[in-house]
């Protein structure tokens, strides 16, 4: 594309970003560019320019520095086409636009399902991109997502034909609407496969013959971030083409506004594919948040209007409020909607330059481009088409289901009169079809078993020690339940699937220390699967190597208890106080109570486990303890001498219960007792009646002969 393209694509998107210095000085060595303001400001630029008539244009939409002028991007055009391989202009994401992890808490995602692995996402685009794989291996790690590789078999390139050679071409453009497709769908369903179906020109004869490749290399969701002002022509594309039932197959509606009127290169038409009945036509949102709540907004520029070729489906047409669109019988487009404002972004890595001098590297993009693949994911999260011969009609049976879409009840994109074609509308309206989905229960079918009690985790949450899931309740008789557990942060939130933890028992460990543990559940029946529900997570999951961290009471009287504090304490087997073997109760992973032994005066404790031994830092120190006692045998009337600690004048003595005939105050530790008449034999105690008050034993028992 050249710079009558660039005129042709640039939106006039303005959005001041104070952090754009670190872009800018980048581009400032790179272009010799004046130094940068202390804020910047953004244009939108549209990646593509107008498509001819019986070809498509991508959806994408990119944020570049107004500061950076047309001679400089053309200075940094030629620069790039001079070098094999260019520099990366920007090495980190700019802060504030939508990660993965805020795309999964806007719309209430888990990281995967447990169907989700069944399921092949493929994103159909025009031309190669030689980069794809390695940019998302640069955005999988910098957003900690799992790798998403050809080696490990979770991505995937063809042809339009199905075959991995010959690709075609690279084209910059396209190259940019690839890594925006592939990122958004592996960000929202990590354990998804991806496939990349790159077709030979953006002509939809070629777009259509790499849709067919898809399904028939097993996609099971499809999505389309291109389009082009529909044509009566079209029709027969449509039933060649995206008539694939039993297939989720997704099309942006377009990024020039109601009927393409924001863009005057453009027919003035409702775009296909999207106006398909037979495709989930996605439309576009602002997306922003506030204080931890997310509001979608109808996104001015984002797609919408009436189809003159296609008759809304039957699913869509009986929807409430769709006469307000003054579509008739015409098919309005969009079904659903997500995120596609460049200005409330995503971030996306695309190392290739796109032949205009845009910066490479990190950047934000918007655009329908954005919101077809996340559709087409969440699609796959839930499990796919589900038996649904047209998956959007599944979308239509949650309408006005708060649980399960936002009601988009702001914003227009155009000027339709009092028609809601061109402008939000509670219920279902033309920029935003049926909301935006909250969670996954708009896309299972209706009478899929529902949710009536959560799976609930029972099990202790220390490493070694094996956690048991208990089904949850569900409505309408599932047929089978399936279970997934997934490691999370502390918080409940980050969650990611455990790599072949599907079964009713969960052992727990090492990886999992320091994270929390829930199940996924999904339930299915002869309707379908329904929406997975998530149990409450576990606490964070303790190491089973034995650590103290302290003891309370540090000093006591033997035979006292003394609470042990620390880490992997559920698997104790002996306690010690000193070289004294101590009785026990394991209170949890975090706690022991020990009693003092007899015969303790003062020493450190140890906790032993099958994974070790471990000793307190500090030592416990007894206040009233029999150490010894001689001789260990006599008669009535012999003397006792009985060492310790902790005695005092009023200490009392007696043997197997009976009192001494008389006591001898030595020393705090030294007491002398006569054995009195009928004395038995058995453990000698010492009773104070005051601090340090209480009675202990001695560990031997003393022999009356």
């Amino acid at each position: 594309m050249g710079d009558a393209s660039r005129d042709a694509r640039s939106a006039g998107l303005q959005r001041p970003f104070s952090a754009a210095a670190g872009l800018l000085a980048v581009l400032v060595l790179l272009l010799v560019s004046s130094s940068p303001a202390s804020a910047e400001s953004f244009t939108a630029h549209r990646v593509c320019g107008a498509p001819r008539p019986g070809s498509a244009a991508c959806m994408a939409m990119k944020l570049v520095p107004d500061s950076l002028s047309p001679a400089d991007l053309h200075a940094h055009a030629l620069a790039q086409s001079r070098e094999a391989h260019p520099a990366v202009a920007e090495k980190t994401p700019i802060p504030g636009y939508l990660t993965p992890q805020a795309l999964h808490a806007a719309y209430s995602l888990p990281a995967g399902t447990p169907t989700s692995p069944t399921q092949t996402i493929a994103v159909v685009d025009a031309f190669d991109d030689p980069g794809a794989e390695a940019d998302l291996g640069v955005y999988d790690t910098q957003f900690g997502l799992p790798a998403c590789t050809t080696a490990n078999g979770c991505f995937r390139k063809i042809d339009e034909e199905g075959k991995a050679s010959p690709l075609p071409p690279k084209e910059g453009g396209w190259d940019t609407e690839i890594s925006i497709d592939v990122q958004m769908a592996h960000a929202i369903c990590q354990s998804c496969r991806v496939l990349l179906v790159e077709a030979d020109s953006e002509s939809f004869d070629d777009l259509g013959t790499a849709v067919n490749a898809a399904v028939k290399a097993g996609a099971t969701e499809i999505s389309n971030s291109y389009g082009g002002p529909e044509i009566s022509q079209y029709e027969s594309l449509n039933s060649s083409y995206y008539d694939h039932p039993g297939v989720v197959v997704t099309a942006s509606s377009g990024d020039c506004g109601y009927l393409n009127h924001a863009c005057p290169a453009y027919e003035s038409a409702a775009n296909f594919p999207s106006d398909s009945p037979d495709v989930v036509a996605v439309g576009g949102t602002s997306l922003t948040e506030a204080k931890g709540k997310w509001k979608s907004t109808v996104w001015k520029d984002g797609g919408s209007g009436c189809s003159v070729v296609f008759s809304a489906p039957l699913w869509q047409s009986a929807a409430e409020n769709f006469s307000a669109t003054g579509c008739a019988e015409g098919r309005s487009v969009a079904d659903v909607a997500a995120i596609g404002d460049p200005e409330t972004g995503v971030d996306v890595y695309d190392s290739t330059p796109d032949g205009e001098g845009d910066p490479t590297g990190w950047g934000v993009w918007g655009g329908t481009s954005v919101a077809s693949p996340i559709i087409a994911a969440e699609f796959a999260l839930a499990g796919g088409p589900q038996d649904a011969s047209y998956p959007a009609a599944t979308l239509y049976g949650h309408l006005g289901q708060s649980a399960d879409l936002y009601d988009v009840t702001s914003g227009s994109n155009g000027t339709c009169g009092a028609a809601t074609s061109c402008k939000a509308a509670a219920g279902y309206d033309g920029p935003t079809g049926v909301g935006s989905p909250e969670g996954l229960g708009a896309f299972v079918t209706p009478d899929s078993p529902g949710d009536k009690t959560p799976p609930a985790i029972s099990g202790l949450a220390e490493q070694g020690q094996t956690l048991t899931v208990t089904h949850g309740e569900w409505s309408f008789t599932p047929t089978s339940i399936a279970d997934q557990w997934e490691d999370c942060s502390t918080s409940g939130s980050e969650c990611s699937p455990s790599a072949g933890a599907t079964g009713s028992t969960y052992l727990l460990a090492a990886a999992d220390v320091g994270h929390s543990i829930r199940v996924l559940e999904s339930a299915t029946n002869a309707s379908g699967t329904g929406a997975p529900a998530t149990s409450t997570q576990t606490a964070t999951v303790t190491s089973d190597t034995p650590a103290i961290t302290g003891f309370s009471p540090p000093s006591a009287i033997t035979g006292s208890t003394v609470t042990i504090t620390g880490a992997g304490l559920s698997g104790a087997s002996a306690v010690h106080f000193g070289t004294l073997s101590a009785s026990f109760q394991i209170l949890s992973a975090t706690e022991i109570a020990a009693t003092v032994p007899d015969g303790e005066i003062s020493g450190k404790l140890s906790v032993s486990t099958p994974a070790g031994t471990v000793t307190s830092s500090g030592k416990f120190t007894a206040t009233l303890s029999i150490k010894t006692f001689t001789p260990a045998s006599g008669a009535a009337g012999r003397q006792v001498t009985v060492r310790g600690v902790g005695f005092n004048a009023g200490s009392l003595v007696s043997f197997a219960g009976v009192a001494a005939s008389k006591v001898t105050f030595v020393s705090s530790k030294v007491l002398k007792a006569t054995v009195p008449q009928g004395a038995g034999s058995g453990p000698l105690t010492v009773t104070n009646k005051t601090a340090p008050a209480g009675t202990v034993a001695s560990a031997g028992s003393f022999n009356a002969s």
